[in-house]
């Protein structure tokens, strides 16, 4: 690969987390990495570098074990999570781990996501890891990814879940909305537990339609255009590190 097509990869990768951290799906935790073409090696955001003001220099680079590049930053705790991720799921090549509210919340109450809303109609009933603490060693990040097995997404109880998929806009549009989705099955079930749910030829259709990689990418020039709007870019190529 050439070095300024990875410098394209950590840019989009950092601008994908301040998108992400902007909207409210991560704040001063939640990590998102990619996997390198042909290398046995994925991009990270540092553990301390923060979220909202992250840059190109603050992406560490790391092997399939989760061991970081000598002189780099030290990579999240939760490392693992990716690393046991990218041995397990060779079609895999991004994966994101965050704290989104509304899938948390409905975690907690004990119900399973389901299709409600168009753009979030590839919701289904994802697994669970019922192991809430920090996924911070090889052991549980195996188990992790055991659960995980061939879905784009794994709930973690009482924690978040994690996103998986094969490019970076995909898993941000993802991660988007899917908690979009289940925002809106919160405020549906509130007012009526016998909410309506997408199903059948329908589902199917909607899926179709509404999850293309032209929605994909389209989600993406949105938020992106909002975040450049706001400011949210300004010092992405600056040398140096965040703060924690």
């Amino acid at each position: 690969m050439e070095i300024n097509d990875e410098v394209a990869i950590r840019r989009q990768l950092v601008k994908a987390v301040r998108m992400l951290e902007r909207i409210g799906i991560l704040d001063m935790n939640g990590h998102f990495s990619f996997r390198l073409p042909k290398q046995d090696r994925f991009l990270i955001n540092a553990r301390a570098a923060s979220r909202a003001s992250l840059t190109v220099e603050d992406i560490v680079s790391c092997d399939l074990d989760g061991r970081v590049d000598e002189g780099m930053q030290e990579p999240p705790s939760e490392v693992h999570i990716h690393a046991a991720i990218y041995q397990r799921r060779p079609d895999v090549s991004a994966v994101i781990h965050s704290h989104p509210h509304w899938q948390t919340v409905l975690g907690i109450a004990g119900h399973p996501l389901r299709p409600v809303f168009s753009i979030g109609a590839f919701t289904t009933d994802f697994p669970v890891f019922e192991k809430s603490s920090l996924v911070n060693t090889r052991e549980l990040a195996v188990e992790l990814a055991e659960t995980l097995g061939t879905s784009p997404v794994v709930q973690i109880r009482h924690h978040g879940n994690v996103v998986v998929g094969s490019g970076i806009e995909e898993v941000f549009a993802a991660s988007v909305y899917l908690e979009e989705n289940a925002k809106k099955q919160f405020y549906a079930a509130s007012i009526n537990a016998d909410f309506h749910v997408l199903e059948g030829e329908n589902l199917e259709r909607t899926r179709e339609s509404n999850w293309a990689p032209s929605i994909i990418r389209k989600a993406w020039r949105y938020q992106e255009e909002k975040a450049r709007l706001a400011g949210s870019f300004q010092g992405i190529d600056s040398v140096g590190k965040g703060e924690a």
